[in-house]
């Protein structure tokens, strides 16, 4: 599976006149799609590569091409959005979409920044403004034309051109957009001011013991505590609901009270709030638990590795597979979380209840998994598990299952968890206490290598959270509220279970900078804010899971990347400068405990933009360089290659692997077996070659 960031641009209009047109980047999913063909071109050289996938590169000019001609089963007036799936990690600098007119000419619909794509993703145009021919004076000939300005060189990958009816949310987003908006902003400023508020009470220990829970804090005065289930944001609760009973401080303010833990639900996850004693206004902030008893978590040992070298593993059950070979200590392994465990009954599934309720695991899916975690654990391979919420759709545009996000838009291919409804948190909470349960076991004589998962990435490359962890078109604080959420149930359910746990916020290689579009963020930020937020309601140990690859991912000459400062304001951080991570992670503001957040570099890689020789040297040059960097920094605990082998078709015609889509060897295999041995020295004249022969000037 392909995770790179999505730079994705969606224009809109400043209000609902629709003076110009749309640029919606929704999966399109409506009926009655015609397809096209790409026609006739200029100045772009276009390739079939199968699959109905052709590449396209731009060459000196003004490359363009036409669509084939448009069948006699068009209908402007119904068929008003033009679509298609595209891949372009380098972005062009604007794209116009033109039509041909009744009269022989062409119209222009709207010229575009062109947005990155980085992994395939929907295009549709809204071509409602474009006014229709009368009925049977279309031209003849119709079809619609791409203007492509970019690079000469520059190449871009599209399939599935089409034209069809607009699905039904495209319509409400036009409808209902500018409203919807103004009532996030205003959210998200009610979230700001909560966290950024001073209290007088505070609450600084929730310990959750095997049968009750512990709360101790400081009040100026008497007090209710009050109870706040995970469903609910901190923002939105009130003082004068019922309260869990009455706080009277001592002499010096402090005061200590002992709860049930299950009143009958289990509250471990709940946050507890002081209100006045009136209950007419807070105290304070609402406080997560921050310690667990010894009758609680297992006693396990964190994990830790004498290197970082590590892999994305694929869901291998062969111990003896080539891939254990490359002497990986670290392993990032994809988890469809509604694949292993449903809220209703499925075909073959099996029962497992959870406080009450009827939840159904796939036993087929767990126990191929819990091969590989076993592999991993015999191997003393250190598990990061990447938490996904797919973005299924029915044909009617409608969620598949009760995860998804309802704000949550079908361009995502996933989506942030649904935790708006106390049945869908009910069922994510569900999903960590059966995951935890069963791979944070200890060793036994029967079973001296039980599946284990040390770390857990939430969710993918939320900056890019319009295509990786959808949510729809959300201010930042509001998308963070629900993501700190989803970080809060995770840590605290799995801290049940495994006492060393941890959770990973999961960022591209972007920093300083914002990529264009909706739905995206500047990572320092959301880093930033993150932190404050999580400090106000009780700090926990969160990790940062980065994605450092080479500015341009289709180049690997990383040490070229240009642009960049070893300084905060970076607008990128790839492995030329990824010095600046750890220090800014050191700073105080972000220290848990007085240690620094754990890093982990969980996906990245190295192009190999052909397989010659030359090609796969600078892809070996690439991995002795980012090793060379990292090691001085102990912070950072492990380098997750992206892939084991090439994917071109599915990646855009990128070549990270280190073996060939055949299973041939590339020259990065050997380099990155030999990293971390006594053999790696002998590779280091390569890259120092490499680097000479790409720095030295044309």
């Amino acid at each position: 599976m392909i995770r790179f960031a999505a730079r994705m641009m969606m224009r809109f209009p400043p209000s609902l006149r629709l003076a110009s047109s749309l640029l919606f980047l929704i999966q399109a999913t409506a009926a009655a799609a015609i397809p096209l063909q790409h026609g006739p071109h200029r100045h772009v050289i276009i390739t079939a590569q199968g699959e109905g996938v052709i590449t396209l590169t731009l060459e000196e000019g003004h490359p363009h091409f036409w669509t084939s001609i448009t069948p006699p089963d068009y209908q402007p007036a119904k068929h008003s959005v033009f679509a298609l799936e595209y891949f372009a990690p380098n972005g062009l600098e604007a794209i116009t979409l033109r039509y041909r007119t009744a009269d022989g000419g062409m119209a222009v619909l709207e010229t575009l920044n062109a947005p990155l794509a980085e992994a395939w993703q929907p295009l549709a145009f809204d071509l409602s403004q474009a006014e229709p021919p009368p009925a049977g004076a279309a031209h003849p000939e119709m079809r619609f034309h791409l203007a492509l300005q970019g690079r000469p060189g520059a190449q871009l990958q599209m399939r599935n051109l089409q034209v069809r009816e607009p699905t039904p949310e495209e319509q409400d987003a036009i409808r209902y957009r500018e409203q919807r908006q103004a009532e996030r902003e205003a959210d998200a400023e009610a979230i700001e001011a909560y966290f950024a508020q001073s209290y007088p009470a505070s609450i600084h220990t929730v310990h959750i013991g095997k049968e009750q829970i512990t709360v101790i804090g400081k009040s100026p005065e008497p007090a209710k505590l009050v109870a706040i289930p995970p469903h609910t944001p901190s923002h939105r609760a009130r003082p004068d609901v019922a309260a869990e009973c009455a706080i009277q401080p001592d002499a010096q303010g402090q005061f200590r009270v002992d709860l049930p833990r299950r009143r009958p639900l289990d509250r471990e996850c709940f946050r507890w709030r002081l209100a006045s004693e009136e209950q007419s206004r807070w105290l304070s902030h609402a406080a997560w638990p921050t310690a667990y008893g010894p009758a609680v978590g297992r006693k396990l040992q964190r994990l830790t590795a004498d290197h970082q070298k590590g892999i994305g593993m694929p869901p291998y059950q062969n111990a003896d597979h080539e891939i254990f070979s490359l002497g990986i200590r670290h392993a990032t392994v994809n988890m469809v979380l509604t694949s292993l465990l449903s809220d209703k009954p499925q075909p073959g599934w099996e029962p497992w209840p959870f406080e009450e309720r009827a939840y159904h695991f796939n036993p087929t899916a767990l126990q191929h998994l819990e091969r590989t975690l076993s592999i991993l654990a015999e191997k003393d391979i250190i598990v990061s598990a990447i938490l996904l919420v797919p973005n299924h759709r029915h044909p009617d545009g409608s969620p598949t299952h009760s995860l998804i996000h309802p704000e949550a838009e079908a361009r995502g291919i996933y989506s942030i968890p649904n935790l708006a409804g106390e049945g869908s948190t009910h069922y994510y909470r569900a999903l960590f206490h059966f995951l935890a349960e069963r791979w944070s076991r200890p060793p036994t004589p029967e079973q001296p290598h039980p599946p284990r998962v040390s770390n857990w990435i939430l969710h993918n490359e939320v900056d890019q959270a319009a295509t990786w962890t959808n949510m729809g078109d959300q201010p930042l604080a509001r998308y963070l509220e629900t993501y700190l959420r989803s970080a809060r149930i995770v840590h605290h359910s799995t801290r049940l279970f495994d006492p060393t746990s941890r959770v990973f916020v999961s960022l591209t290689h972007h920093w300083a900078s914002k990529s264009s579009g909706s739905g995206t963020y500047i990572v320092r930020e959301m880093l930033e804010l993150f932190s404050m937020m999580s400090r106000a309601e009780g700090d926990f140990e969160w990790g940062v899971a980065y994605h450092p690859y080479p500015r341009d991912l289709r180049n690997p000459d990383t040490w070229l990347d240009a642009g960049l400062t070893d300084d905060f304001d970076t607008p990128y951080i790839t492995p030329k400068n990824i010095q600046v991570l750890p220090a800014f992670l050191s700073q105080p503001r972000f220290l848990h405990e007085g240690r620094p957040r754990g890093i982990l570099l969980s996906e990245q890689g190295f192009n190999t933009p052909t397989l010659s020789l030359e090609d796969q040297q600078r892809q070996a040059a690439g991995l002795l360089y980012v090793f060379d960097k990292i090691r001085a920094f102990p912070v950072i605990e492990a380098f997750h290659l992206h892939r084991y082998h090439d994917m071109p078709v599915q990646e855009g015609n990128l070549r990270l692997g280190i073996i060939t889509e055949t299973g041939a060897h590339k020259l990065g295999w050997q380099v990155y077996q030999d990293i971390n041995t006594e053999r790696e020295a002998q590779h280091r004249p390569l890259m120092e070659e490499v680097i000479r022969r790409t720095s030295a000037p044309p």
